[in-house]
């Protein structure tokens, strides 16, 4: 058995839908229709970032993850502003101490305070 957070931060890359069930099984939440990143959309935020985009972090896109900054599980969108390359390093540091970053067409500013994320969410939607 594995706690909620383990289950989101190991899903955040893998290939698959989520779907949350209730005590009887029941859907829950399906999620939505892409939640991975596009070749395209990886182009346009390889083009924007051009490496990782935590502090200090110079590994090349081809080492970086497409990070969803608003969490798929939590309604963020699979978009532009929405994604940041974090290389596995900063990426598992990214979830481990739930910090967040804001994003534009042009930039990706991450903000080093613990726990910022969890207020930054909205609650998962059921379907």
């Amino acid at each position: 058995m594995i706690d909620p957070t383990t289950a989101r931060q190991l899903a955040c890359d893998a290939d698959l839908i989520p779907v949350v069930l209730g005590s009887r099984s029941e859907p829950l939440n399906v999620g939505r229709h892409k939640r991975l990143v596009t070749a395209g959309l990886r182009t346009a935020v390889i083009i924007r970032d051009r490496h990782c985009t935590f502090p200090g972090c110079d590994r090349p896109p081809q080492w970086c993850h497409a990070h969803h900054i608003h969490p798929w599980w939590a309604g963020g969108h699979t978009t532009l502003t929405n994604t940041a390359l974090l290389c596995p390093r900063h990426h598992t540091i990214v979830h481990r101490n739930n910090l967040t970053a804001h994003a534009t067409n042009h930039t990706v500013t991450w903000d080093p305070t613990p726990g910022r994320m969890t207020h930054h969410m909205a609650h998962p939607r059921a379907a």
